[in-house]
């Protein structure tokens, strides 16, 4: 699933977020990921990929450090961020 930063600003939200937690606990749901990142940080992130070693991002199906992608994969992906 994913979520732009902005989603979390308020208490509303994060309140939302917990249902919606607790949801997929009842439903025992053993599974679920989340990419919380905005298309800005995943372009500093191209530009300045050793301040974002760790950044792991959903990719079709699995899961992958996003400085360590193809730069046409990386674009594909900020394309995506950014429809959302």
């Amino acid at each position: 699933m994913k979520f732009l930063p902005s989603f979390f600003e308020s208490q509303r939200a994060l309140e939302k977020f917990t249902l919606l937690l607790r949801g997929f606990c009842e439903l025992k749901i053993p599974h679920v990921q989340f990419n919380v990142v905005s298309a800005d940080t995943l372009r500093d992130a191209q530009s300045n990929p050793d301040n974002y070693r760790s950044l792991v991002i959903r990719v079709a199906g699995y899961s992958a450090y996003f400085t360590e992608l193809d730069k046409d994969l990386q674009d594909e992906i900020i394309r995506r961020t950014e429809f959302n």
